[in-house]
């Protein structure tokens, strides 16, 4: 009987550990078992931004735009240049990358998803390229874009008095957008080079001339004269949109948005910005 006993106070024991146990009781008020929570990752940015600039601090300022469904032959609605936008309409990211331009707030154009690529400038201009995404005028692929310039507002001014000196401008290329085929049957290419005369005296370009390679369209080449300096206009088959920028009328820069025809490659468009001095 006594055993019994025993073995009957050794299960309920037993029983009553096991239920402590379940219960987190019969320590020393030790922590709880329960996991603890998981801060989830934040999302992705909606814009991805590859490259930096300083942001363009001016009022008004100087804009280049070229959309990706412009051609050669063709300017479409949002093909710019000019140098009256407001300010405070044109939006960067923290990285310098422009995903907001626009005259008015009836008219803006912005970069809704994708990525801003070829970022580069120095205060004076700022220089980009949309793409693999989506805009207020439609979408890209990765191997389209919609490229842009902006920068301080600069304009030259003729000096038509008699016997005014001819003073003129050489211009090199100081940075650029690489250059997308419009039809986005080919990856982005790059520019070889680019290059201009200015007639300060006169405030016209002389020339231009672009040397941009892709796809199988290794040396692409255009030279063509400029019949105005600022604005969007086509000459010699090529559509152009010019904007001087910069703070010093004796060296200029010159921006240039181009949708150019190639042999195999088709129409492609880009910005470049050459320095004139």
């Amino acid at each position: 009987m006594q055993n019994k006993i025993k073995l009957t106070l050794s299960a309920f024991s037993v029983a009553s550990l096991l239920a402590l146990a379940a219960c987190g009781g019969g320590g020393d008020g030790g922590g709880s078992s329960t996991p603890a929570a998981v801060t989830p990752a934040p999302p992705p940015p909606n814009i991805v931004v590859q490259g930096s600039a300083p942001t363009v601090t001016a009022d008004p300022m100087a804009v280049v735009f070229v959309p990706q469904t412009e051609t050669s032959t063709k300017s479409v609605l949002q093909s710019i240049a000019s140098n009256a936008f407001p300010g405070s309409l044109q939006k960067a990211t923290a990285e310098g990358g422009y995903k907001q331009i626009g005259i008015d707030a009836n008219s803006l154009i912005s970069l809704t998803t994708g990525k801003i690529v070829d970022v580069a400038g120095n205060g004076d201009f700022a220089i980009g390229r949309w793409t693999d995404g989506s805009s207020s005028i439609g979408n890209m692929s990765v191997k389209q874009g919609s490229h842009y310039a902006v920068g301080r507002p600069l304009t030259l001014k003729p000096n038509l008095s008699a016997g005014a000196p001819s003073v003129k401008a050489s211009c090199t290329l100081l940075a650029s957008t690489n250059p997308t085929a419009v039809s986005g049957n080919f990856a982005p290419g790059h520019v070889n080079s680019a290059s201009a005369t200015v007639d300060i005296t006169l405030a016209i370009v002389d020339t231009f001339s672009l040397d941009i390679a892709i796809g199988s369209d290794t040396n692409a080449k255009v030279t063509v004269p400029f019949p105005t300096i600022n604005g969007v206009f086509q000459s010699s088959g090529v559509m152009q949109h010019v904007q001087t920028m910069g703070a010093d009328p004796a060296k200029p820069l010159l921006a240039i948005g181009y949708a150019m025809p190639t042999p195999s490659s088709g129409d492609v468009t880009g910005v470049v910005v050459l320095q004139c001095q």
